[in-house]
C-alpha cells in the first residue's frame, strides 16, 4: 500500500460493530477521537469478512451492503477514499494489509475467536507506527485485549449508534397491531360492570335432620295451621247452596296435610337455607365508542348459586294451608277477553330472552345498541352455602365485535354450620333471628303488592 503514513495523526481500526451498528462513517463524531486529524480508518480483513456475512441479514443486510459500497473504490488503484473532508478532522478510509500472525507470540489471543483476530490483525497491519494505532469498538472484550497488547483504545458511546431499528418480526407485529386497530375502529367499545347492595353475605349450612325431628316439625306445621272453620248458615246448618260454604276445603286440606307438607319437609333444611345469602346485583353495560353494537347478546352465568328475578322467601312453617273459597250464588257472566297485538320491541330496546328463574344463566339481546347509550339489569343472586365460591360472569358478543367482552362479579361469604334448632324455635317455628329477606318483606308491607318477592311453595293448588 503506497501511503504517506506520516500525514495521518491517527490510524483507526474499527470493530465490525462500528461498521454494522453505528452511524455511517461520514456521520460519526470523529472529533471525539481527534480534533485536528487527518484520520485514516483501516478496515481489517476480519471486519470485511463479518460485514460480508451479514449481507442477507434481516436487520443488518442493508447496512452491510451500504458499507461495502463505500469500500468498492478501493478495489481500483486508489489507496484511500475520502469519507469526509470538512469540517476538520478529515477522514479517509483504506483496506488494511496484514501479514501472517504468529499466534505463539500472543498466548492471550485465541485464533478461533473474532475479538482476538481483530486485535491480532491490528497489531500485524503493515504501514503505520504502533504509537498511532487506535482500536475503536462498542464491545469491552476486544478493547481489553487490545490494551493488554499495547494498543490505544476508544470505547464508543450511545451517540455513535444508529437509532434503534425494528426487526422483521417487530415490523410484522406492528403491522398486525395497526390492522387490529383498524378493525377495532369499526367495532363498538363496550364497558361492563357490576354493583351489589352489599359486599359480603352470611350463609348457613344446616345439618341434616333426624327422622324424629323431621316428624316433629311436620306435626308442628299442621298444628299451627288447622283447617279453617266455615261459617254456618242462618239455620245453623252448612248449605252447599250458599256462597259461604266451600265443599272442596276438606279435601284440599287433607291433600295439603298428606302430600304438600311431607314433600316440603323432605328438603326442609335446604328450604331454610334459601332465606340467607341473597344479594341484589345490577349488571350495567355502556357503549362508550362511536359505533353501535349490532345483534348484541349478553349472557350472565352464575356459579356457586343461582339467579332469580325476585327475592325468595321460604317460610319455616311451609306452604300456607288452604283457605275457604267463596263462590257466587249465580254463575259468572263470561266476558270475552280483549285481544291486542303484542307490540314488537324496537331495534334499540333490550329483550330478556332467558329470564332468571333460580337458574344459572340469563340471556339478554338488543338488535342495535347505540353508541353513547347504557343499560342496566337487576337480578337477585343466591349464594349456595355448599359451594366454594359465588361468581357471576358476563359475556357479551355482537355481530360487529371482534371477540367478546367479559366482566366478573364475586362476593365474599361467611359460612356457618348450624342446626335447624339454632335458627328456628321448634315450638313456634319462628326464626330466632329473622333473615334479612324477612326484614325486607316487612319493610314492604305498606306497598300495594309484593311483586319483588317470591314465596317458595306458594304456587301449589290451594
Amino acid at each position: 500500500m503506497d501511503l504517506d503514513w506520516n500525514r495521518f495523526a491517527l490510524v483507526v481500526f474499527i470493530d465490525s460493530n462500528v461498521a454494522l451498528e453505528c452511524l455511517d462513517l461520514e456521520q460519526l463524531p470523529r472529533r471525539e477521537v481527534h480534533n485536528t486529524g487527518p484520520l485514516l480508518v483501516l478496515v481489517l480483513p476480519i471486519v470485511l469478512q463479518e460485514v460480508d456475512s451479514k449481507k442477507n441479514h434481516a436487520r443488518l443486510g442493508d447496512h452491510a451492503r451500504r458499507f461495502n459500497r463505500k469500500m468498492r473504490p478501493l478495489l481500483t488503484e486508489r489507496a484511500t477514499v475520502v469519507i469526509r473532508q470538512s469540517p476538520a478532522p478529515q477522514v479517509e478510509v483504506a483496506l488494511a494489509e496484514c501479514g501472517p500472525v504468529d499466534w505463539q507470540q500472543y498466548p492471550n489471543l485465541d485464533p478461533e475467536e473474532a475479538d482476538s483476530k481483530v486485535v491480532a490483525q491490528a497489531i500485524a497491519a503493515l504501514g503505520p507506527s504502533q504509537a498511532c494505532r487506535l482500536i475503536v469498538s462498542q464491545d469491552i472484550r476486544p478493547l481489553h485485549l487490545a490494551r493488554r497488547h499495547g494498543l490505544h483504545i476508544y470505547h464508543i458511546g450511545e451517540n455513535w449508534l444508529r437509532p434503534k431499528e425494528r426487526s422483521e418480526s417487530e415490523k410484522r407485529a406492528d403491522a398486525l397491531k395497526r390492522e387490529l386497530t383498524a378493525i377495532k375502529s369499526r367495532e363498538p367499545e363496550l364497558t361492563l360492570s357490576f354493583r351489589a347492595n352489599k359486599d359480603s353475605v352470611m350463609v348457613y349450612q344446616i345439618r341434616h335432620l333426624s327422622a324424629e325431628h323431621r316428624k316433629q316439625i311436620q306435626d308442628t306445621i299442621v298444628r299451627l295451621s288447622p283447617m279453617a272453620e266455615q261459617k254456618p248458615h242462618l239455620t245453623g246448618m252448612y248449605s252447599p247452596f250458599t256462597h259461604d260454604y266451600d265443599a272442596t276445603l276438606e279435601a284440599r286440606y287433607k291433600r295439603w296435610q298428606s302430600e304438600v307438607i311431607p314433600r316440603f319437609m323432605r328438603e326442609y333444611e335446604r328450604k331454610l337455607e334459601l332465606n340467607f345469602g341473597q344479594i341484589e346485583i345490577v349488571f350495567r353495560i355502556e357503549n362508550v365508542g362511536q359505533v353501535p353494537a349490532e345483534s348484541l347478546l349478553i349472557r350472565l352465568q352464575a356459579e356457586g348459586g343461582w339467579l332469580n328475578e325476585r327475592y325468595v322467601l321460604a317460610a319455616s312453617t311451609g306452604p300456607v294451608a288452604p283457605q275457604v273459597r267463596s263462590r257466587l250464588l249465580l254463575p259468572q257472566t263470561f266476558h270475552p277477553r280483549s285481544f291486542h297485538s303484542v307490540a314488537q320491541p324496537g331495534k334499540h330496546e333490550f329483550v330478556v330472552l332467558k329470564e332468571p328463574d333460580r337458574s344459572i344463566e340469563v340471556q339478554i339481546a338488543c338488535a342495535d345498541f347505540r353508541h353513547g347509550y347504557e343499560y342496566e339489569y337487576r337480578m337477585i343472586g343466591w349464594v349456595d352455602p355448599h359451594a366454594e365460591d359465588f361468581r357471576v360472569e358476563a359475556v357479551v358478543t355482537a355481530a360487529n365485535l371482534y371477540g367478546e367482552t367479559k366482566a366478573i362479579f364475586t362476593t365474599e361469604k361467611t359460612t356457618l354450620e348450624s342446626s335447624v334448632s339454632d335458627l328456628v324455635d321448634l315450638e313456634t317455628l319462628k326464626f330466632h333471628q329473622r333473615p334479612e329477606v324477612v326484614d325486607l318483606l316487612t319493610a314492604a308491607a305498606n306497598q300495594p303488592d309484593f311483586s319483588d318477592f317470591e314465596f317458595d311453595g306458594s304456587g301449589w293448588d290451594k
